[in-house]
């Protein structure tokens, strides 16, 4: 079917150029163009809820095969809502496009509506473009009712008065006068007997480099994952590799990082401005960590051997290592001559109302 704009917009004084449409149907394939890259989703299996109960938050992002999208994690912003648990579906290839999906289940414990803010996702053109552009999904409003029902919300009798009982206070006082009589009696016991053998009373703590805690851990890890992955348990064992990285991560560079995100603790390596390599290597064992953890992805035996060995070669790359300098100082005779007569000369300098009587023979 033929429309003729001109005349159907001349009926209303205004004159439709074929110029201007021609230009904005070229301007529209363009943007929907661009649009097509990327589109992402986010749905719920119910928007009406009672406290407690949990929601599935679906999470699709459909992308062409040549954009890098960087993937969500389990720590995401999901505004009050408390993400319970955290799955990865495999993605599929749909006309051409990359379809991947995420789900979380998330709960809330209060009533009212709330909001689950815009969630953003990253891409960029390539894998080693930097310019990383953001697209975001629609808020999604939920409803939280309460589990109480009106007969619950009525007011009741007042409970009728209970006896009042029997004041303890003296026995704790003189329980407390005679802990503290023990306390002072063991306290003197100990020093007498330490004393005695020469002991000190008090221990010096040897305080150790990080590196060394972190390779002994991960040296009884490496010792005990073999049983722990035939035993079904390997979410435990990475569960412990992650806070062996995580304590040394703290006790090295002094960061957080037993608090922080995985994605966070990046943040945190790229201000120390660490190696590129070094950074990766960690990042990379613990997004693996976390997929074991939160993804209940079962690792294979030759991977846990090559998050572990990356593990400590990210430790002995980063490890602080002091080397003990000796310096030794050589004085000959005749400097120390020269050293005694500058001596007595600054002597005499400073102490000019007092001479001192010097010999004139020196040998």
């Amino acid at each position: 079917m033929r429309v003729n704009f001109n005349k159907k917009f001349r009926k209303r004084g205004i004159r439709f150029s074929p110029a201007i449409c021609a230009l904005a149907i070229l301007l529209s394939g363009l943007n929907a163009q661009e649009q097509s890259l990327i589109e992402v989703d986010a749905s719920v299996d119910k928007a009406l809820i009672t406290i407690g109960d949990r929601i599935t938050y679906s999470l699709i992002i459909r992308h062409d095969a040549d954009l890098h999208v960087e993937q969500p994690g389990p720590g995401a912003n999901l505004g009050q809502f408390e993400i319970k648990d955290y799955s990865i579906i495999d993605p599929v290839e749909l006309d051409g496009r990359i379809v991947q999906q995420f789900d979380y289940q998330i709960s809330v414990f209060d009533t009212g509506r709330f909001v689950i803010p815009p969630f953003p996702v990253a891409f960029a053109s390539s894998d080693t473009a930097r310019d990383y552009q953001i697209i975001q999904t629609d808020p999604i409003e939920i409803t939280v009712e309460s589990v109480l029902t009106a007969e619950d919300n009525e007011i009741r009798d007042i409970k009728p008065p209970q006896n009042v009982p029997l004041d303890y206070t003296g026995w704790l006082i003189i329980g407390g006068i005679g802990l503290i009589v023990f306390a002072i009696a063991m306290g003197a016991f100990y020093y007498w007997r330490y004393r005695r053998r020469g002991e000190p009373l008090f221990r010096k703590e040897t305080i150790r480099p990080a590196h060394e805690i972190a390779l002994e851990e991960l040296f009884v890890l490496s010792q005990e994952w073999p049983q722990m992955l035939e035993n079904g348990e390997h979410k435990i064992l990475f569960s412990r590799l992650s806070e062996i990285l995580r304590r040394y991560l703290e006790n090295r560079f002094f960061i957080k990082a037993m608090e922080e995100t995985t994605f966070e603790i990046a943040v945190s390596l790229e201000e120390l401005e660490l190696d590129e390599n070094d950074q990766s290597c960690l990042i990379s064992v613990l997004e693996f960590s976390d997929l074991v953890k939160f993804a209940k992805y079962v690792p294979h035996q030759n991977e846990v051997v090559k998050q572990l060995e990356e593990a400590q070669n990210f430790i002995d790359a980063t490890k602080l290592v002091f080397e003990a300098v000796e310096h030794k100082i050589e004085v000959r005779e005749d400097e120390q001559e020269s050293g005694l007569m500058q001596a007595v000369v600054q002597h005499n300098n400073t102490n000019s109302n007092t001479p001192l009587k010097q010999k004139t023979d020196i040998k």
